[in-house]
């Protein structure tokens, strides 16, 4: 064997040897503090794996749906729920790919999502029921609304994600950098690389990195198939249809610091001009941990008009 050759085996084996040192390394150390709460929690047998949930309280149903990426959880919500529960039977639930529940590898969809949002209420929840999804989740709530509208009652959307954000569907370039994260060494590697506690942490106002970071990694961060959906665009769809056919009540709460969601929530209006806008400042894009009681005030006040 040349020594070419060698030298290139031995960096090729170093190499990999490294990257499973460190994903060994993340799995071992990312989830020691078991930040994700338990409490009052139970799991929702689905087709495509179990989901893990919360109910809380008593009195009109309300389903909170946090954001949709591998770092989410139903924590966000913690500091919202707690208040509407002594109003509220008060839901919560970790999608398919992330917290607690089942992180298949599997392509996750916006329709995966808004089938699994539809068989929730109608086997869990059992009853028309108001909900409170967050940025790119709302657009499974408007599509699963569009579904089987006698399922919803009303729907409050903070920060919903923008129709521009929802127009690229997969293609080759798309398809590579999902079947890349997918790889079962080298794709977990880079997975995370990419979500560390200091990368997860910029998008807040505070320091909540330790339960998104941990969420991001349970399950050997099989969440990285729900990343790399996203990279390939498979959460994508075309709203405008379905948001100009909505007639219930709906609302959005918008953290007006973000540039950019002005002009969303205004696209969203003339589509449909029965939204209520309401616009909160000093926040970033999840206001419902970052100012839990203003939040809950308004979130009480559409679910009681």
């Amino acid at each position: 064997m040349k020594k070419g050759t060698k030298k290139f085996l031995f960096l090729s084996v170093a190499t990999l040897a490294g990257m499973y040192a460190y994903n060994q390394f993340v799995a071992s150390t990312s989830t020691k503090k078991n930040m994700l709460p338990t409490k009052n929690g139970s799991y929702y047998s689905w087709k495509q794996g179990n989901v893990f949930y919360t109910k809380t309280g008593t009195g009109d149903p309300v389903l909170l749906i946090h954001d949709t990426n591998s770092a989410s959880s139903s924590v966000e919500w913690s500091k919202i729920s707690k208040r509407l529960q002594k109003k509220h039977t008060v839901y919560t639930m970790d999608l398919l790919g992330c917290g607690l529940s089942d992180k298949p590898g599997l392509s996750y969809t916006n329709y995966m999502y808004v089938q699994l949002i539809t068989a929730f209420i109608k086997d869990i929840i059992k009853s028309k029921t108001s909900v409170v999804a967050s940025n790119l989740s709302s657009s499974f709530v408007i599509m699963a609304n569009q579904l089987d509208a006698s399922i919803i009652d009303k729907m409050i959307f903070i920060n919903p994600v923008s129709f521009h954000s929802m127009d690229a569907m997969p293609d080759q370039q798309s398809k590579l950098k999902q079947t890349i994260i997918n790889l079962p060494l080298v794709g977990t590697f880079i997975y995370n690389l990419l979500m560390n506690p200091k990368r997860i942490d910029r998008q807040f106002r505070f320091k909540t990195k330790d339960a998104y970071y941990e969420a991001a990694h349970m399950d050997n961060s099989n969440g990285k198939y729900l990343y790399s959906s996203l990279l390939g665009n498979y959460m994508n769809i075309d709203l405008r249809h379905a948001v100009k056919k909505i007639t219930k009540p709906v609302s959005f709460i918008i953290s007006s610091d973000i540039k950019a969601n002005y002009k969303t929530a205004q696209e969203y209006r003339k589509l449909n001009s029965n939204i209520d806008i309401t616009y909160v400042s000093n926040c970033k894009l999840y206001p419902q941990l970052e100012n839990p009681e203003k939040i809950y005030q308004i979130i009480e006040n559409k679910l009681s008009n």
